[in-house]
């Protein structure tokens, strides 16, 4: 069994906004390709945020079929261009459940697939992180009030997973899914690198970041947490592998 992530996958919705302008050609044919020639249906799927350009439920709805009929089983991470998502876990329920494969999502909580428990939320753009590309791909602004509400959410996601690891019959491996950098490439602490530090994950996947912005975020292994940048464009349009049992 094999722990996939993708972040980033901008599926166009029913307002059928491509990529092309951002140099993403036939996306997501390339990214279909690879993710059916690499994922098996027992495997896990995180799908890192930025799911869909769609800003309303129903606008999303083909692109959720779309991701039920890629193979693996998926969990969901909120980005920032999600405006679909909402504020209301039980509605949210309801919008996955005609989808069988979408089988779990961060909503201030965790979620335990297999052998892993997987915990994490959007996070925003940290104090510490380097100037960004401006336009619609670049970073959002820095707004200490959604990097506080963030660390909170966080928070709340690795209390449910140590409840879930407590009832576990058997030990979980920890990791986290976020979407936006928790730590960047000059790497400097963060509200968010220090929290995820201390909960000491195996992995922790990553998306946000696009084109020259790639080169900003910090990868490798940093105070024991493997750190993966798997947005569409630095992961060459294919899910990266983070973990294999």
């Amino acid at each position: 069994m094999r722990l996939f992530g993708i972040g980033d996958t901008h599926l166009p919705s029913t307002r059928q906004k491509d990529m092309h302008r951002f140099g993403w050609t036939d996306h997501p044919l390339p990214l279909q390709r690879a993710w059916d020639e690499r994922v098996r249906p027992e495997d896990v799927v995180i799908v890192a945020g930025d799911i869909s350009w769609g800003t309303r439920p129903h606008e999303v709805l083909e692109d959720l079929a779309w991701l039920d009929a890629r193979p693996g089983r998926k969990v969901l991470v909120r980005g920032n261009h999600d405006y679909w998502w909402g504020d209301s876990a039980s509605k949210l329920r309801k919008l996955l459940e005609p989808y069988r494969t979408l089988e779990g999502f961060l909503h201030n909580s965790a979620v335990v697939m297999g052998p892993w428990v997987i915990a994490g939320s959007r996070l925003w753009t940290a104090p510490e992180a380097p100037p960004m590309p401006g336009g619609e791909m670049g970073d959002e602004p820095i707004d200490l009030g959604y990097v506080e509400r963030e660390t909170r959410r966080l928070a709340a996601s690795f209390d449910d997973a140590r409840k879930k690891e407590a009832a576990s019959p058997t030990p979980l491996v920890r990791v986290v899914a976020v979407h936006f950098p928790p730590v960047y490439a000059n790497q400097k602490a963060t509200a968010f690198s220090e929290p995820i530090e201390a909960f000491q994950p195996k992995v922790c996947v990553y998306g946000h970041l696009h084109a020259e912005g790639i080169s900003a975020g910090f990868t490798g292994e940093r105070a024991g947490v493997r750190y993966v940048l798997a947005s569409c464009d630095a992961a060459r349009f294919a899910p990266v592998l983070l973990d294999e049992v």
